[in-house]
């Protein structure tokens, strides 16, 4: 099977919003190692199915001044089909907004843009694959991660051209449709939907290849350690992901925030690139937007909305209040 075969395997829309999902934490990023933990949500349903929907209650914030209101609204970037998570708080804020923002325009994205976008971050031009340099515990977790998605474990010639984090975030995209959940039921595919039905305009916090490069410009090394802690994780530990998600649909931010920021344990430098420096990014262009006027509702993942650098931490350093709803 081909590098092209695997990628088809996946639709596109939904490996990239699984990638996308890695940064949520979302994410909602962080649970399997460096991020694929909340863009996969629930690989086990069980927690999903446990809340009421009468529970659910997703965490929304609010900063306004004399003629600028913004809402800001934690994600998550794949859920199972059918739940009802749209309270009145997020449909009257939506409503009232007259432009909307996500992270990047995933739901624009064609295999035209795709395939050369993973070409260019996903390709392994080692001439050497990856899986050869693995450890053997690392290799071992692989193959273990093989045999639960149904794979041979001559299956891991698949992969050959693939750099190890896309491999990652196929085998879990592949996980996480066999368990039926779908990111084109995520949340920030819904609101995007509803917002261009409605005419609301559009606008996006970063560029396809910007959120892309953070996985691409990894170094080899970096890559390995990516891929063998998410196939342990993915392997070993789901009840994270089933904390993550009920924690997301019960409005527990900071309870969330503390699961993602420990999966980090010592990586500054990932957790920099994944989280804080986005989120301070973030904070600039939301302070641009307040110096103008308008009615804005901003979808991001869950993960970048607590913590002690959250978003809402920098705009507090902008001047800003940002009330919860």
């Amino acid at each position: 099977m081909s590098f092209l075969s695997v990628i088809k395997r996946v639709t596109s829309k939904s490996l990239i919003s699984t990638v996308l999902g890695a940064f949520l934490a979302a994410d909602i990023g962080l649970g399997l190692s460096w991020g694929l933990g909340v863009a996969v949500g629930g690989l086990s349903l069980s927690s999903s199915r446990v809340w009421a929907e009468d529970h659910v209650n997703p965490a929304i914030w609010k900063l306004s001044d004399e003629d600028s209101e913004i809402w800001l609204f934690g994600t998550v970037h794949a859920l199972e089909k059918g739940l009802d998570w749209r309270t009145d708080k997020i449909n009257n804020a939506f409503d009232a907004s007259t432009t909307f923002y996500m992270e990047a325009p995933v739901n624009e994205a064609t295999p035209e843009i795709m395939v050369p976008m993973m070409q260019k971050h996903g390709i392994n031009h080692s001439g050497q694959p990856f899986y050869e340099n693995l450890s053997p515990e690392g290799h071992a977790y692989f193959m273990k991660a093989l045999k639960s998605l149904g794979m041979p474990e001559n299956a891991v010639g698949n992969f050959a051209q693939m750099r190890p984090w896309l491999v990652a975030v196929t085998l879990v995209t592949i996980q996480m449709q066999a368990k039926g959940i779908d990111p084109e039921a995520g949340v920030d595919k819904v609101l995007w939907n509803a917002a261009k039905a409605n005419g609301k305009e559009l606008g996006y916090l970063e560029t396809l290849d910007q959120q892309f490069s953070i996985f691409g410009n990894l170094n080899p090394q970096e890559d390995i350690e990516f891929f063998e802690a998410s196939m342990q994780q993915l392997v070993e530990d789901t009840d994270m992901l089933d904390q993550m998600f009920g924690f997301w649909k019960t409005g527990n931010i900071e309870d969330l925030a503390e699961l993602m920021n420990a999966s980090f344990g010592d990586d500054d430098k990932m957790k920099a690139s994944l989280l804080t420096d986005r989120n301070l990014n973030w904070a600039y262009q939301i302070h641009k937007m307040m110096r103008g006027s308008g009615k804005i509702f901003i979808a991001v993942g869950a993960g970048h909305l607590g913590g002690d650098k959250s978003v809402q931490h920098f705009l507090g350093q902008l001047g800003y209040e940002v009330v919860r709803q």
